[in-house]
């Protein structure tokens, strides 16, 4: 059952962030490619990997090399049903692992229930406008992006990711009297699974419960379109991930992302 979960939670943040992407079978792995934000890492990237072999392995950089040409950065994505025979190449290769994200599941219901809050889907330009000046705050914060230096064109085109997305994958905009003071989304996976994810809130008003309400408005909806299982993702050197402990949320299994960057010049 647990592997079942695992795998179910699995597929569904593939299928997320492969949304408005192209997608490509490749041998020993699945690549996701946008030319048009070559820096954006999950626009560009590999997943669903199974080579084990020195030849599969070697296959899959070469696979990266072919149908990423147009980005400096070589970005793969991992999880439990990863080869450690490829996991440990990547080490070996000097690939750079950034902080491992907990995929956490909803085990029965929502310990904690903060008073509803205002949320307003992205739809209008307008609202992209605004969430892009929030995802400009939470980058130039640093959490979700270990303290990377983010340019600007980057966060805009991570956004424009997200547009590429919606329709199937919901943004909201968390407000207070009038002002938006944090975002997040959600999704129901083909497979049934449901999904919470990009949550962000402004350190201003933090500790007043708005991620909490946003999580409990966004499972509702998700539980009402038939999602019998709802996931959410934390970071593991960031402390949401207690307040999602708290709510009701179990540890099912962890996601990587391995990042190198090739000289400008190769």
């Amino acid at each position: 059952m647990a592997a079942d979960l695992a795998h179910r939670i699995a597929e569904a943040y593939r299928w997320q962030r492969r949304l408005g992407n192209t997608q490509i079978e490749a041998p020993g792995c699945h690549l996701v490619v946008n030319p048009a934000h070559p820096d954006v890492w999950d626009s560009n990237h590999a997943d669903e990997v199974t080579a084990r072999t020195d030849a599969e392995i070697d296959a899959v950089f070469a696979a990266m090399d072919r149908h990423l040409s147009h980005t400096v950065w070589r970005v793969i994505h991992t999880d439990c049903f990863t080869p450690d025979a490829f996991l440990a190449r990547l080490a070996l290769d000097d690939f750079e692992e950034r902080p491992v994200t907990i995929q956490m599941a909803l085990q029965g219901d929502l310990a904690n229930r903060d008073p509803a809050i205002e949320l307003r889907p992205v739809i209008r330009d307008v609202d992209w406008d605004i969430l892009l000046q929030l995802v400009l705050a939470d980058h130039a914060e640093g959490r979700r992006t270990s303290n990377s230096d983010v340019p600007p064109e980057v966060s805009d085109g991570i956004v424009a990711g997200y547009r590429a997305k919606s329709g199937t994958y919901h943004f909201h905009l968390a407000m207070q009297n009038g002002v938006p003071i944090a975002y997040g989304a959600h999704a129901a996976a083909p497979n049934g699974v449901g999904m919470i994810e990009d949550l962000f809130t402004l350190q201003s008003v933090r500790r007043r419960g708005i991620a909490s309400a946003i999580i409990a408005t966004f499972t509702e909806r998700l539980h009402a379109a038939g999602c019998h299982t709802v996931f959410l993702g934390a970071l593991a050197t960031e402390q949401p991930k207690r307040l999602y402990a708290r709510l009701g949320f179990k540890p099912v299994m962890l996601a990587r992302t391995w990042v190198r960057r090739l000289p400008r010049d190769g």
